[in-house]
């Protein structure tokens, strides 16, 4: 939460979070973000309805158990007009399907929970979908950058060019990045 939310303060907005790992609050509150504790497996979101212009919810969807709920809980906060930037790994993002296709499990997904605790695996298409079940009209689909080669060789900041293939091939890149409104 820390780095995004610094990142709009700098530009004259009010930066709020939530994290389930205290250390990570006590950090975020060291840099003025008001950071609270929360297990969104278990709690609503700490904040009042309509509460935020725009909720950036980076890589949190994939380890939620009822992303129905989470959903409902982004719609709640967010003012009519409002904006959600999401992101999450894309289960059929190039380099998956390439696993797949070699009898080898993708990456981003697990079996169990003792990897990074995902439980859960999208496509953009099916992230979309879910979105527009829950209010959300997609203003903008993106991807971070297409893996041609397996991102243990090479990553994009190692290789700057790779996030130009993110515009060209949205839907094979490791990450989606989805901007919706709240109608």
């Amino acid at each position: 939460m820390g780095d995004w939310a610094a990142h709009w303060i700098e530009k004259g907005w009010r930066g709020s979070g939530v994290d389930i790992d205290d250390e990570h609050i006590a950090i975020s509150r060291g840099r003025g973000i008001e950071a609270k504790r929360c297990d969104l497996n278990k709690d609503r979101l700490p904040f009042a309805n309509e509460s935020f212009d725009l909720i950036f919810a980076g890589e949190v969807i994939e380890h939620l158990i009822d992303t129905d709920a989470f959903l409902d809980e982004l719609y709640r906060c967010l003012r009519t007009n409002g904006r959600v930037i999401i992101t999450n790994p894309n289960l059929v993002s190039f380099e998956n399907r390439l696993r797949v296709m070699l009898g080898i499990y993708p990456v981003w997904v697990n079996y169990n929970l003792s990897g990074p605790g995902h439980v859960r695996a999208y496509s953009a298409s099916v992230l979309k979908k879910q979105l527009r079940e829950h209010g959300f009209k997609i203003l903008l689909h993106r991807g971070n950058w297409v893996p041609f080669v397996p991102q243990k060789f090479l990553n994009d900041i190692q290789f700057p060019p790779l996030p130009t293939m993110r515009d060209w091939f949205p839907n094979l890149s490791m990450d989606i990045i989805m901007a919706t409104q709240r109608l």
